[in-house]
């Protein structure tokens, strides 16, 4: 049986890159394009159980919608599945409809903001099933169902359209607590050579190393796609995979997409050892928080190859970090660690790693004096790179349960950017504005300035990135 895994094209405005955001997915540089390494995942399982599969990545192919559609209908799928994400949602069920019109098979969708919003994906009949949460082993039995022609009815993890038109939610499915029992991702159905990142010379990929994050920020993402729980792979595993990019895709720059990279240090230790006993031409970057590293590990980490540590500011400010950011930069829940966090960004500068901070702006009681003390922070960090994104209460999220009542949000607004709404300190432009604000008081410090000037190529892109992060769906 034929099954075809679809990364739909992006909006016209921006690019989306979905696995981002836990699976919600933001608005990306255009310069950035991972590969879809969820469905990676998922053709892998479905291979190692004797089905023939297929990726359709319409963003590495400059596919738009009409041309996706034709991709897929070549290859004359018996299921196709497509990924999701809020800001595209629209158009990513337009293309699904068009599919399950045009070649009258089983059509399923996965994705976070799918899984939390189910009952409205089935409002327009554009799909068959929804996968809901971890998709390797749902969509694994699904695929099973349609090929033997038995019902979706008892597919553990999955929502589907019932004859009486209502909307059937099957249990959930446990989150795969072995992910060394997962196979290697099928990269083998990627053009590897077509995913970039800015300032990085050659094709890039991604790694899911380990799923789940302690840290439960009232906004995040990742909690819901992956459990509080920290599920992580053996630095053996890791490894394999490592050595499946470098030598036999011909791969020699990874970035880690783990929530939390270092939340085990003995785990990284040893993956960075194995990097260096196999002698791995690699260089990667991951994600991560201040409270998990110390001069050691990122000793290590520079000896390993790793170039790039973005790591979660979220704000300066010490009640909204209690409230919302896992308190991630706080010393005793009473203070945030000024000393900590800019010994941590300073030890990064001297190892040679780069730095990004990843910023919040907007929380529900955040004034703009609180805004400041984040802007405040971020300069005595001096990182690298400052991303500030507008809180957005995805579904699911404690955020939205706590902003939601009875109103609704556009989806489409969900860029990662674009102010949902306001609060009752500012209101949506106003947080956008702060938002520009922060950037612009970041990088024209004099001192700063001249550190730019001196990579202009760079700078291009970080001044194009700017102007693209503000695009608003037509």
């Amino acid at each position: 049986m034929k099954v075809v895994l679809v990364n739909p094209p992006s909006p016209p405005e921006f690019r989306v890159s979905r696995g981002l955001m836990g699976g919600f997915g933001m608005a990306v540089n255009p310069g950035l394009l991972y590969p879809p390494i969820e469905l990676a995942h998922v053709a892998s399982v479905l291979e190692a159980e004797g089905f023939d599969v297929a990726i359709v990545d319409s963003d590495a192919h400059g596919l738009d919608a009409a041309a996706a559609e034709a991709r897929v209908a070549e290859l004359a799928p018996d299921l196709v599945l497509l990924d999701s994400s809020s800001t595209s949602l629209d158009r990513d069920l337009a293309l699904a409809r068009a599919l399950r019109t045009r070649l009258a098979k089983p059509v399923a969708m996965l994705g976070s903001q799918v899984t939390y919003a189910p009952d409205e994906i089935f409002a327009g009949h554009d799909v068959d099933a929804v996968v809901r949460g971890e998709p390797e082993y749902t969509v694994r039995e699904l695929a099973q169902r349609v090929r033997d022609g038995r019902p979706l009815a008892g597919t553990e993890g999955i929502s589907w359209l019932g004859p009486d038109g209502k909307v059937v939610h099957e249990p959930e499915r446990e989150k795969i607590a072995k992910l060394d029992e997962l196979p290697l991702p099928a990269r083998h159905l990627l053009d590897n050579a077509r995913y970039h990142f800015p300032g990085v010379e050659g094709a890039i990929t991604t790694i899911k190393s380990s799923r789940g994050c302690p840290l439960d920020c009232s906004f995040c993402g990742y909690t819901l796609a992956q459990g509080l729980r920290f599920r992580f792979r053996s630095p053996e595993h890791v490894l394999r995979e490592l050595e499946d990019v470098v030598r036999k895709h011909g791969v020699h720059h990874v970035i880690f997409r783990d929530p939390i990279f270092t939340t085990r240090k003995d785990r990284v230790h040893a993956i960075c050892d194995g990097i260096l006993e196999r002698g791995l031409e690699l260089e990667w970057q991951c994600e991560t928080a201040v409270k998990t590293l110390d001069r050691a590990l990122l000793e290590k980490m520079a000896k390993a190859g790793c170039k790039h540590i973005s790591l979660g500011v979220e704000s300066g400010n010490v009640e909204i970090q209690k409230k919302h950011c896992g308190s991630k930069l706080l010393d005793g829940n009473k203070a945030i660690d000024f000393e900590r966090c800019r010994e941590v960004f300073d030890a990064c500068r001297e190892l040679g790693i780069e730095t990004r901070a990843f910023c919040m702006v907007g929380f529900p009681e955040e004034t703009p004096a609180m805004v400041d003390e984040t802007f405040a922070l971020v300069e005595l960090c001096d990182p690298d790179q400052v991303q500030f994104c507008a809180v957005t209460a995805y579904p699911g999220t404690p955020l939205y349960k706590l902003l939601r009542g009875e109103r609704t949000f556009d989806f489409a607004l969900m860029t990662g950017f674009q102010a949902l709404e306001g609060n009752e300190h500012m209101s949506a432009a106003q947080i956008e504005k702060k938002i520009r604000e922060g950037y612009r008081r970041f990088y024209t410090r004099p001192k700063r300035l001249a550190r730019e000037l001196r990579h202009p190529g760079r700078l291009a892109g970080k001044v194009a990135r700017y102007f693209t992060l503000f695009a608003k769906r037509a």
